[in-house]
């Protein structure tokens, strides 16, 4: 299928896209004709045979769609479901109870809400961590996204649970259970953390990744709690520990960081490891730490940004996200210039999109057609000086116009064309009600 934008920003620039098989095939004039069915020399005359759909694209303002570095996409069936309680209370007199009464079709239904709300918010990719993972699946292909989903190993003492789990993540990785589309979804090992899964497991995880060449997906040094008892159970810190057990490499990804040290932070950017920042939720749970951004860059980490899941958020809107990301850096470091617009846009765009093998991750030719455009008209966002300024500091999810993914509109002037919009918000809503009757 083909699509021409025409007349959108980028950069500052009216300019045209043509789409075509999913890519970006060339960024043209505003004033350019519509191409031929072959490249982009045709005229009027061969639209109907070069193009299948034009979207007017004046006064819109093209961006890459956004990526989310870390999520439980299902977990939007808790959203304001035991807010303002410390964390461990949370989850285990809310959270832990609750999810153990979902079956695959709830994670199904709640994964469906979980992707729409992210696609009115122009991300078209996400790296999840959750149960049921092929409800996830199912999702992503139905609602036009990609994902890398994870398939989750934790240890709640139950040892043939945990064998049952070890042996999905075997056979997922060794191709006897189908991963996904491969142009939508990919596979990631996601050990939940260092204090859920036993050592020789980690170290397990971490053997059967490098020979499939799979990606690590693990919590980390989410809390003070957790590196205290990593010291005084290994008499290390927690990246120290993951490194010793051979999961310190380019494919890791660990998520939120707050209290890595100095020399942890040295070990993942030696290793060219990816970190994922989730400010919103670390500061609603109070877990007491800021990540320390701008170390983690001197010593080469690349990081990115996440929302973590709707229950402890309370929504998947990077948008959001960017703003708080770029605040937060500036307090903690007292100083304005620290994390300014661009790499916070960065850090839900290109580098992510780096980290997670999306292929370039800018608006150029031969790039996924994986992008948005911001309608920036409104009150809130005007006058405009400067778009990715506007984009990270004023807008918000109710500014994206349109979302499109591998070339296919998801979203369309703020209407969603990939689903019935009603349907997947009132079939969550049953069924997280139904899993709540009674607790």
């Amino acid at each position: 299928m083909s699509l021409f934008i025409r007349g959108a920003f980028i950069e500052g620039t009216p300019r045209s896209i043509l789409i075509r098989e999913g890519k970006i095939a060339a960024l043209l004039p505003s004033d350019a004709p519509l191409p031929g069915p072959e490249d982009g020399e045709g005229g009027e005359a061969e639209a109907g045979a070069g193009v299948a759909r034009v979207i007017d694209g004046a006064g819109l303002h093209a961006f890459p769609s956004f990526k989310n570095g870390h999520t439980h996409v299902a977990m939007v069936l808790f959203r304001g479901y035991g807010d303002d309680m410390p964390l461990m209370e949370w989850l285990q007199t809310r959270i832990w109870p609750a999810e153990g009464r979902l079956t695959e079709e709830d994670v199904y239904l709640g994964a469906r809400l979980g992707i729409l709300e992210m696609i009115r918010g122009g991300t078209t990719f996400f790296n999840e961590m959750y149960w049921h993972r092929p409800a996830i699946v199912r999702a992503v292909e139905e609602m036009g996204v990609r994902a890398l989903v994870g398939c989750t190993l934790i240890d709640l003492g139950d040892p043939k649970m945990l064998e049952s789990q070890q042996r999905e993540m075997l056979d997922l990785a060794e191709g006897r259970i189908p991963i996904g589309d491969p142009d939508r979804v990919g596979l990631a090992l996601a050990p939940h953390s260092i204090y859920t899964v036993p050592p020789d497991v980690l170290r397990w995880v971490g053997e059967l990744a490098g020979r499939h060449h799979l990606p690590v997906h693990i919590h980390l040094s989410e809390t003070q709690e957790e590196v205290d008892r990593c010291l005084e159970a290994h008499g290390c810190r927690p990246t120290v520990l993951l490194d010793r057990l051979g999961l310190v490499n380019s494919r890791l990804l660990a998520v939120h960081g707050q209290f890595l040290d100095e020399a942890e932070l040295a070990l993942l950017g030696e290793a060219k490891a990816t970190l994922v920042t989730n400010p919103t939720a670390n500061l609603k749970l109070a877990t007491g730490g800021i990540f320390p951004y701008r170390a983690a860059r001197e010593a080469g980490v690349r990081v990115c940004l996440g929302t973590d899941g709707a229950a402890s958020n309370n929504n998947l809107d990077l948008l959001e996200e960017m703003k708080i990301a770029a605040l937060v850096q500036k307090h903690r470091e007292k100083d304005a210039t620290v994390l300014p617009a661009r790499e916070a846009l960065a850090m839900a765009t290109t580098t992510a999109s780096e980290a997670f093998g999306l292929g370039r991750g800018g608006l150029e030719a031969g790039a996924p057609a994986d992008l948005v455009l911001m309608d920036f008209s409104g009150p809130s966002t005007q006058p405009l000086h400067d778009p990715v300024s506007t984009l990270v500091y004023a807008a918000n999810a109710s500014h994206v116009h349109t979302t499109i993914c591998a070339g296919r509109v998801l979203m369309h002037d703020g209407r969603v064309e990939i689903c019935d919009e009603a349907e997947v918000i009132g079939s969550a809503s049953e069924a997280i009600h139904r899993v709540l009757e009674g607790l």
